[in-house]
């Protein structure tokens, strides 16, 4: 029990770190050639987390990457149940789909604005986003070693 609290809680911490972390370099760029040049915008993680509800209510494609957060949610709760093969699987789709989501705003376009002014491109993931996707991997890598150690069928007595 203390070691699965040890796990989640340094999942959890890792979770919280990224909130607070850059997480996304973005390229500003204009549609109008008038207005500003180009320009960078580092996003935190919990900007990241509140656009991303955002970004699905609009359809944002790249805003599907923000299913990892409930999916690790889940993955959490199976954890401390004890439940290792689920929680594993949780991780692990927590991981994937953060990463294919995030990483899809290379190909797609979001709106910097409600004037749409200027659009956002993802120049570059950034140490706030590896933290983000270390909290599931964590607990998906601990559920891994947890279903390895554990003994697959009780021994049996035989009759003699």
């Amino acid at each position: 029990m203390k070691n699965r609290i040890i796990f989640l809680g340094l999942s959890l911490l890792l979770y919280g770190i990224a909130l607070a972390l850059p997480c996304l370099l973005f390229n500003v760029v204009p549609i109008a050639p008038t207005v500003n040049p180009t320009h960078v915008y580092a996003m935190k993680g919990a900007e990241l987390t509140i656009f991303g509800i955002i970004g699905l209510l609009f359809l944002q494609i790249p805003a599907i990457g923000w299913f990892a957060n409930p999916i690790y949610g889940l993955c959490c709760i199976l954890f401390m149940k004890q439940q290792y093969k689920f929680s594993a699987i949780a991780g692990l789709a927590s991981v994937i789909i953060g990463f294919g989501g995030t990483l899809s705003a290379f190909w797609f376009t979001l709106p910097a604005d409600s004037g749409g002014i200027a659009k956002l491109t993802l120049n570059q993931p950034l140490f706030g986003f590896w933290v983000w996707l270390a909290a599931p991997g964590l607990l998906a890598l601990t559920s891994v070693f947890r279903l390895v150690k554990m003994p697959q069928h009780p021994k049996r007595l035989t009759e003699t």
